[in-house]
């Protein structure tokens, strides 16, 4: 996830406070964009963290509808993540706990919606919301990250590992997702297809700290993939894709106004004791 706008009253020393970097340096280590072992270590530290601490993201997208090469608008995305992590083997590899809680809004307005005037087909539909509850996935240097099954598919699941760059003190790493579903009988139903491309970004002189547990990290985003069932796009052809970014924080206190009211709304559960909530 990337990020950066609607934190921009967060100076560098904020940053610093806000996520306990450290303000005297230690020994650094000497990270290798090409070493698998420091790939996942990047990503870990910037995507989520080597310490016991509540992560928190926030995320605004733009989700449009791609026909005959040709962007159609849909709606806003705003999304609140928290997540926690924990070792799984002795080569860095990691289980990640997370709750995702998603918000769509009105391109022009800007408001919060549970139904969406398809402007492709002409109906109202009800929003199909995610229910905002924990899962987990599992990163390792051997990519044995289980995806999701779906009676009467083939399921094809990827998760490559980086790549990492490193520029000066600026590393970027590639954390993508990639799921094909494909019907294995004519009445199984339609193929759905996902490609998440996630790009990290942050400072190698935190990532190379190992005072560093949870390193200041911007987000951004692109993805195409089929359309939901609920959108009732029939055999409409063309391809559903959105772009954004997002920035991690310490806490929902640093996330936009407009984000912790929706959260307020629909997950005060989450809002008032997010640890409780990933342990489920």
């Amino acid at each position: 996830m990337k990020r950066r706008t609607a934190l921009g009253a967060f100076g560098a020393a904020a940053t610093a406070s806000v996520f306990g970097v450290p303000t005297a340096r230690g020994a650094q280590l000497k990270l290798n964009p090409f070493e698998p072992a420091d790939v996942l270590m990047i990503t870990r530290k910037l995507a989520h963290t080597i310490g016991d601490d509540v992560v928190h993201w926030w995320a605004k997208l733009s989700r449009m509808v791609m026909l005959e090469k040709k962007s159609t608008p849909m709606w806003d995305v705003w999304v609140g993540a928290i997540l926690k992590t924990n070792t799984i083997d002795d080569q860095g590899g990691y289980e990640t706990t997370a709750i995702s809680m998603v918000f769509y809004t009105d391109v022009k307005t800007g408001q919060y919606m549970e139904k969406f005037n398809n402007p492709i087909t002409g109906k109202t539909v009800d929003i199909g919301y995610f229910p905002a509850k924990p899962r987990t996935t599992v990163s390792t240097l051997d990519d044995k990250k289980g995806g999701p099954q779906r009676p009467g598919y083939e399921v094809t699941s990827r998760h490559p590992l980086g790549p990492a760059m490193i520029i000066g003190d600026d590393v970027w790493v590639r954390d993508d997702d990639v799921t094909f579903m494909e019907p294995m009988t004519a009445d199984a139903g339609p193929a759905f297809r996902v490609q998440d491309w996630n790009t990290y970004h942050g400072s190698v002189t935190d990532v190379a700290n190992p005072e560093v547990l949870n390193a200041p990290a911007t987000w951004h985003f692109n993805d195409i993939l089929s359309f939901p069932p609920w959108l009732e796009m029939s055999d409409h052809p063309g391809d559903f894709m959105s772009r954004g970014f997002g920035r991690k924080t310490s806490s929902f206190d640093a996330f936009p106004k407009k984000l912790t009211g929706m959260i307020k709304m629909r997950h005060p559960e989450i809002l008032k004791d997010p640890r409780a909530a990933l342990d489920g």
